[in-house]
């Protein structure tokens, strides 16, 4: 497959043209939030590609606000990330809690956390694959992001079958993300979004149990962090795109628009 990490020269390329005005528009929609959320960016760590100007920041995740799309687009075109996230968390006073010194953990049990997007994420590498063995293999060999076709078609499957559990479970508003490796399904219910960390623990499990390669900690709650739609995932060099169920087996990953970047073309 041909999917490498993102020099920082090929990330300036993608970001500048961009329009941020999508993911904008796409954290405004009705059914997911009423502004943007908090953001968080990371120089280069996984790829060791970062603008010199910030060596120093290897290492860290630096979070940040941004009121509008050319206040993000300011923040990425400084930093030219290898990956840019948001935080799920849905909070009463967003801009005091982006100051908190205890936000994350702290946030459980805070009067200030009003919800949290429950999101689903299936990646290749939670799939055994006679080609790349299974996850602890991958972990033994320092290949953690290791992928082919194979597992990653699979991956494909257990969406779709993950997609027609969630509906069976009465979640109807659902919207998926192709991530750049694997994917998202996001749950826009209220019920999702209001439901505390013990009955999404006891979600993930349940869903663990029937068979589904699911990041548990994220569906839980402990991961809070999402990939920004429309950002580039620098580890593959691929585009992080919100897609229909009814095409994720229709799309070509890895060879065309929009999940292509321009430099890969």
């Amino acid at each position: 497959m041909n999917h490498r990490p993102s020099k920082v020269r090929e990330r300036e390329g993608y970001y500048s043209r961009l329009d941020f005005g999508r993911i904008e528009s796409w954290f405004k929609d009705s059914a997911r939030r009423a502004k943007m959320p908090i953001f968080q960016l990371d120089p280069g760590n996984e790829s060791g590609y970062f603008r010199r100007k910030y060596a120093d920041k290897a290492g860290v995740l630096l979070f940040f606000t941004a009121g509008t799309s050319e206040e993000l687009k300011e923040m990425v075109l400084e930093f030219l990330p290898e990956d840019l996230y948001y935080d799920r968390n849905l909070y009463r006073d967003q801009d005091r809690c982006a100051e908190c010194d205890e936000r994350g953990e702290g946030c459980i049990g805070c009067e200030e956390l009003v919800g949290q997007e429950l999101m689903f994420d299936v990646d290749p590498e939670n799939i055994d694959c006679p080609n790349c063995g299974s996850l602890e293999d991958r972990v033994k060999g320092h290949s953690t992001f290791k992928f082919c076709y194979i597992c990653f078609n699979k991956a494909i499957d257990e969406t779709v079958r993950l997609h027609g559990e969630l509906l069976e479970r009465g979640f109807n508003n659902l919207s998926v993300v192709f991530s750049g490796r694997g994917f998202h399904i996001y749950v826009l219910d209220e019920a999702g979004r209001s439901m505390d960390f013990q009955e999404r623990k006891r979600l993930a499990e349940s869903l663990v149990e029937k068979g589904f390669p699911i990041d548990q900690w994220v569906t839980d709650g402990e991961a809070r962090l999402a990939r920004v739609p429309f950002s580039l995932n620098g580890l593959v060099s691929r585009v992080c795109t919100p897609i229909r169920i009814e095409d994720i087996r229709k799309n070509n990953y890895w060879k065309e628009r929009p999940f292509v970047p321009d430099f890969l073309l």
